[in-house]
């Protein structure tokens, strides 16, 4: 499965900022994430039945963000989590959003 391989990629500093095209092709991968609308991020709003669970998602991505040094931005209360991956840096999405996407799907 080619998530499975994206999640073992590793993440490089000053990764280049990917085609829009690209990005929508390689979530295909990745289910629950989507292109933000101003194609700037990736996100995935997950549901929950507690805010405890929706909170232990929040930090599972924020683990999982913290070993890459590449953090997500995230929000989150009673039935929901929102994760979103961006690289500020690059200005939008590079390869390395996709691979903490693709890390926490692993894992979910």
């Amino acid at each position: 499965m080619m998530s499975d391989a994206l999640s073992r990629e590793k993440i490089v500093n000053g990764a280049a900022l990917l085609p829009e095209e690209t990005v929508r092709d390689l979530l295909g991968a990745l289910d629950g994430w989507v292109l933000t609308e101003d194609g700037k991020a990736i996100e995935c709003q997950l549901t929950t039945k507690t805010f405890l669970k929706a909170q232990a998602l929040a930090a599972l991505a924020g683990g999982i963000g913290e070993l890459a040094n590449h953090h997500p931005d995230l929000s989150y209360g009673w039935g929901y989590c929102r994760i979103r991956f961006s690289t500020h840096s690059a200005g939008g999405v590079t390869m390395n959003d996709l691979i903490c996407a693709s890390r926490l799907n692993s894992v979910l």
